[in-house]
């Protein structure tokens, strides 16, 4: 049934006039008796009683005023709901992803889709790269931001952006007074970095030292980036971070840049190929132009 139809005879009910109910509606009177005409064929009963001094209300015409009083407005309600979500902007979303990207680069994401998709439901879990692979490849996953692309045929991988490394000192460190440091410097210093288990992240910082031959000492493995500043605070080590962790101010920690480094810390947008949603499509534009601002490129 045409909405704009039922529009038009519910002025025309309410104002018992086919005039003023042109005028309420801003249309010329005679598209108006047309379309409430149509929809009365449409439905094949009469709706109204069309005499001299305006319109009367049939039972059937009555039966419907108060129908349609209720409907009208979840049937529009129904309907932007399916265009947002046909087109993108509408929807639920679970998004992987992982931790170092809380403190720069995700908080960023959220605002941008609280603007630009304010009806959209985002979902968000802390996952691994790994873990990440795993649920998408299972469908548990709509969307996963990784340190790792992956090598499935299933799912696909865009790289969002690449970060140098900074180095992360207690403030009092006799190197806290250098802007930029060597990565040779930290040849037998004790380091706190991330787990084995971390994969490419813990990689590509123990391969930056190692490309320049310093050998640090690792005293403290744990999990995430708060931990290891604030083992650094504590005076247990120095570390190495990707640079967007710089953005966690914290007392007693200082951060200095890599001399010439050779490795980057890389992000990755993951999705199942065969994902061809307009809402994944939406949200992973959004995160590729967030990070993209954000890189500079």
């Amino acid at each position: 049934m045409n909405l704009r139809r039922l529009d038009y005879f519910l002025a025309v009910a309410e104002e018992r006039h086919f005039r003023r109910a042109a005028e309420r509606l801003h249309v010329a009177q005679p598209a108006l008796s047309v379309q409430v005409a149509r929809l009365e064929r449409e439905l094949g009963v009469t709706l109204l009683d069309r005499n001299r001094r305006g319109v009367e209300l049939t039972p059937a015409g009555a039966a419907l005023l108060a129908r349609a009083r209720t409907l009208l407005p979840g049937l529009r309600d129904a309907l932007a709901e399916v265009t947002a979500v046909g087109e993108g902007r509408a929807g639920h979303l679970l998004v992987g992803f992982v931790g170092s990207t809380a403190y720069e680069l995700l908080p960023r994401v959220l605002r941008a889709a609280e603007r630009a998709l304010p009806t959209a439901q985002i979902a968000l879990r802390q996952m691994t790269s790994p873990r990440q692979i795993e649920a998408l490849e299972a469908g548990r996953l709509d969307l996963g931001v990784a340190r790792v692309p992956s090598l499935s045929r299933v799912l696909a991988s865009t790289r969002l952006l690449a970060e140098p490394f900074v180095v992360a000192l207690p403030a009092r460190h006799r190197l806290a007074h250098k802007s930029a440091l060597p990565a040779r410097l930290l040849d037998d210093l004790p380091l706190v970095t991330l787990p084995p288990d971390a994969g490419a992240l813990r990689e590509a910082m123990l391969g930056e030292l190692m490309d320049a031959g310093a050998c640090p000492r690792i005293v403290d493995e744990v999990s995430d980036m708060p931990t290891i500043l604030g083992l650094v605070a504590a005076g247990r080590g120095v570390a190495l971070v990707p640079t967007s962790v710089s953005s966690l101010r914290l007392n007693g920690v200082v951060f200095r840049r890599l001399q010439s480094p050779k490795r980057q810390a890389e992000l990755w947008l993951l999705k199942r190929r065969e994902d061809h949603r307009p809402m994944v499509a939406t949200l992973m534009k959004l995160i590729s132009n967030t990070a993209t601002t954000r890189s500079g490129r």
